[in-house]
């Protein structure tokens, strides 16, 4: 190996001639010579957490998150189901009521309840017309009596008043 060094030609330095101009090349060369290449390198900061332990976080919080959220859609479903339930209830209780309204008020029911009372059918129905004088002059002799007195309410208001507890 000696042998090799010894055989292979020593380097050789060109010179510039004095006087000629410097070349970009040589310039870049000397100026490497003197300035040593400085840069700024930025400081490895060390991760507290490695890209596995972060992705293995994120895939955890994601199934907390869609386990809290079924879990809500299930308290909601069951709301819902009571709702329902609730709602069908009061429904059939509607029916039933109406139902019974109806029996209470159909004409073979409201027969028998007046025979068992022991109303009977009337034979005519015959209406007697009351002359204008006499309206006249009933007017004028309860002209000072009380409102509720001398101006009873008429059979519809009656009825109205009666049914206002027992709407359907």
């Amino acid at each position: 190996m000696a042998t090799a060094v010894a055989t292979r030609p020593a380097p050789v330095r060109r010179r510039r001639p004095s006087g000629a101009p410097v070349s970009s090349r040589e310039r870049a060369d000397t100026s490497r010579q003197t300035r040593p290449n400085l840069r700024l390198v930025p400081t490895i900061q060390p991760r507290t957490y490695s890209r596995a332990t972060l992705i293995i976080f994120v895939i955890t919080a994601l199934c907390t998150l869609v386990v809290i959220f079924q879990t809500v859609i299930a308290e909601q479903q069951l709301r819902l189901d009571k709702v329902s339930t609730d709602v069908r209830l009061a429904r059939i209780h509607y029916d039933e009521l109406r139902q019974q309204r109806a029996e209470l008020r159909a004409p073979e029911y409201l027969r028998e309840q007046a025979m068992r009372l022991s109303m009977s059918q009337g034979v005519t129905g015959q209406f007697a017309e009351i002359p204008a004088d006499v309206v006249a002059s009933v007017l004028a002799a309860t002209g000072s009596m009380d409102k509720t007195i001398s101006q009873p309410p008429l059979l519809a208001d009656l009825f109205s008043e009666t049914t206002k507890g027992s709407t359907p």
